[in-house]
């Protein structure tokens, strides 16, 4: 091959070939558009080349190849997938140097791969320090003519896209108590509200109200939202901080608070634990919000 036939000579380029890959496998159609309008993948690209690369995308997005990884798309469609592939090695292009003139007459046929560069582009000390330089860098060669084709993979099947990551565990929904649970709930409710009213229908003021009433009407709320251990540990803290004997009518606030703070602490932190609570309260959170 002859150097009259060219417009432009071969160049020898050093690229990230690895990180091609790593867009390959983790990368979708979409995302990779998305990346293009960022910016991420545009710094060693020409605006042709990026209106190129983005038309490719958008016609794979227009055959319903935008949620297919990259490593997918291009064995669906080869033919526009090896530009696609020589752009994502351009846009991870470290340096590249051109071939000396004297020495293209002796490439009869240009190399696709490494393996395939001849000893005699050795003589030229530019090329040996830029695959040198490579070499350091764990970087790919590649001879490219004008048409900047990079060498295509040929394992690009052993190229697996990455297992998708389990998927967050979602919020539980409250559920309303129903069957035995809304029998059970309502009967200790209706108990715990019998103690609390009888004293009252006699007149006089309840004794001890945080004793077993509030014990009863907690419980009704725990069989009801099926907490579970966190739920009535966490409530009996709570339960045994009322009962308290700082806790008693006329005590100073500052003064009973003290000395149950880490039953408090403790009781909270037991009761967020438990999901079912929680959903609970997120529950009565967005009845507010839709009253509102």
């Amino acid at each position: 091959m002859s150097s009259s036939n060219r417009s432009t000579p071969p160049m020898l380029v050093a690229y990230d070939r690895q990180a091609v890959y790593t867009l390959l496998r983790e990368q979708t159609t979409l995302g990779l558009r998305a990346l293009l309008s960022t910016g991420t993948l545009t710094q060693q690209l020409e605006p042709a080349q990026i209106d190129e690369l983005d038309a490719h995308l958008e016609a794979w997005v227009q055959r319903a190849l935008g949620p297919l990884h990259l490593r997918d798309a291009l064995l669906v469609d080869g033919q526009r997938g090896r530009r696609v592939f020589s752009l994502l090695c351009a846009a991870q292009r470290s340096e590249q140097a051109p071939i000396p003139t004297n020495l293209i007459s002796r490439l009869p046929v240009l190399p696709s791969s490494l393996e395939q560069i001849p000893p005699s582009l050795a003589t030229a000390p530019a090329l040996v320090a830029l695959a040198a330089r490579a070499q350091r860098s764990k970087l790919a060669l590649a001879i490219l003519d004008e048409a900047e084709n990079h060498p295509f993979p040929d394992d690009l099947e052993a190229l697996t896209p990455p297992l998708p990551l389990p998927a967050p565990p979602t919020a539980e929904p409250f559920e309303q108590p129903v069957g035995w649970r809304r029998r059970g709930a309502l009967l200790l409710t209706l108990s715990g509200a019998l103690l609390l009213l009888q004293p009252l229908l006699q007149g006089s003021i309840p004794n001890h109200p945080a004793g077993l009433p509030l014990a009863l009407l907690t419980l009704a709320l725990l069989v009801g939202i099926r907490a579970g251990w966190a739920g009535y540990t966490g409530s009996l803290c709570i339960w045994l901080v009322a009962n308290l004997p700082s806790f008693r009518h006329g005590s100073s606030l500052p003064a009973s608070l003290w000395p149950a703070l880490p039953l408090i602490i403790v009781g909270l932190l037991l009761l967020w634990y438990d999901p079912r609570v929680r959903a609970m309260w997120a529950w009565i959170r967005q009845q507010l919000r839709l009253r509102v």
